[in-house]
């Protein structure tokens, strides 16, 4: 079991598997085992960013003032999708259509 402070990894960019930008890790969600807590999924883009600030429900109203019309951006990367052996370079084990296909 490999232990990670992963307060150091808000805000950190996520790649996908070819490499290329796909957000930020913005809000990781976690569950209790035990006396400790493991990581179920890592929230990526303006998402993450609105539940990190507790503001999905509102999130949506706040943004619509500035343009924009649809859910914010993001994706959501189950924890074993996320490859954390190069904490300074987080890339996906999966593509984003993968993750995107899991959402639906």
């Amino acid at each position: 079991m490999t232990e990670i402070h992963l307060e150091l990894l808000l805000g950190a960019q996520v790649y996908d598997i070819n490499d290329q930008p796909i957000g930020r890790l913005e809000e990781i969600q976690a569950e209790a085992a035990d006396e400790d807590y493991v990581v179920v999924e890592y929230h990526l883009g303006a998402l993450g960013l609105l539940e990190r600030l507790s503001a999905t429900t509102i999130g949506h109203a706040i943004l619509r003032p500035f343009g924009f019309k649809d859910q914010p951006s993001g994706h959501i990367v189950p924890w074993d999708k996320l490859d954390l052996t190069d904490l300074d370079h987080l890339k996906l084990r999966c593509s984003v259509a993968e993750l995107d296909a899991r959402a639906r």
